[in-house]
């Protein structure tokens, strides 16, 4: 039994964790990594396999989904998210969020540029305020996503 027991425990932790990230328009990705890095609003979560079931608030930032190539050495899938929500439950992360974008498709000169654009925006009004301060935290966690991914 003690057998059974290890062999069941190695065909587990080479599963890993299954994380998806879903858009209200497609599943932008469905894919299995031993650790999935989660930019909660409130600072980054790690999820490995086994972790305790939560609900938590995404934040802007990147989810990091880090693997086991067959040559031994990690292999690191990123993706730019814009909020959302994380469903984390039976070695599953679900990422409901508005915006997905995958790190190796970002420009980091675009990426610069859209922020570099959006600091020069004059904004008058609580409201137009609290909406242009939101866009440049994207667009800064747009540029450190991208810049990583170059």
């Amino acid at each position: 039994m003690a057998g059974t027991t290890t062999s069941a425990s190695s065909a587990r932790s080479t599963i890993g964790v299954r994380c998806i990230i879903v858009t209200p328009e497609t599943t932008v990705l469905d894919t299995r990594g031993r650790f999935v890095s989660l930019p909660l609003f409130d600072g980054q979560r790690g999820v490995g396999r086994g972790h305790a079931p939560f609900i938590g608030r995404l934040g802007v930032g990147e989810v990091r989904i880090t693997g086991e190539q067959g040559s031994g050495a990690e292999q690191v899938r990123s993706s730019f998210i814009e909020g959302g929500f994380v469903e984390v439950g039976q070695d599953t992360v679900t990422i409901i969020t508005q915006r997905a974008i995958s790190a190796a498709t970002l420009d980091a000169k675009a990426a610069r540029a859209n922020l570099e654009a959006l600091r020069t925006q004059k904004a008058t009004g609580d409201e137009a305020i609290a909406a242009r301060l939101q866009a440049e935290e994207a667009a800064r966690a747009m540029v450190r996503v991208a810049e990583r991914a170059s």
